[in-house]
């Protein structure tokens, strides 16, 4: 799931290997065949990459990768629940997707594909690469 702040982005990627900030240019999705549990499945295209963890070589002209996340509205019905409950709860649990023309910090678990977006302010990105820095060498 999309997270979304800069504390989110801070926590994150003071954890991370690889991890990039950019503006997303361009979203294709659709649900991953073929799985135990339901996935979107998205190629992200982004622009103005600015790696922040580790090394990503292919960083020129708007970069594919692969992100995963569940889809909305995966809310079972509980007993004695009505269906207007039911509604309300799934669109309370609804989930983010990205969308383009929002800046992301991008966690990787490989050169290809993205374990962990969170949307953020394009002003806070000197503050969020600052902290993450700050939050590593308090815990090494």
């Amino acid at each position: 799931m999309v997270s979304e702040g800069k504390e989110q982005a801070i926590e994150h990627l003071s954890k991370a290997e690889l991890a990039f900030i950019a503006v997303l240019l361009d979203v294709q999705g659709g649900l991953a065949e073929g799985h135990d549990k339901p996935r979107n499945t998205y190629r992200l295209s982004f622009e103005n990459i600015k790696v922040v963890r580790g090394h990503l070589e292919r960083t020129s002209d708007g970069t594919h990768f692969e992100y995963r996340q569940s889809p909305k509205g995966l809310k079972f019905k509980i007993e004695n629940e009505n269906d207007e409950q039911i509604k309300q709860a799934a669109e309370d649990d609804e989930v983010k997707e990205p969308k383009e023309g929002k800046t992301y910090v991008a966690i990787l678990t490989s050169p290809e594909h993205i374990d962990i977006l969170v949307e953020i302010d394009p002003h806070d990105i000197a503050e969020i690469i600052r902290s993450a820095r700050d939050k590593e060498t308090a815990t090494v």
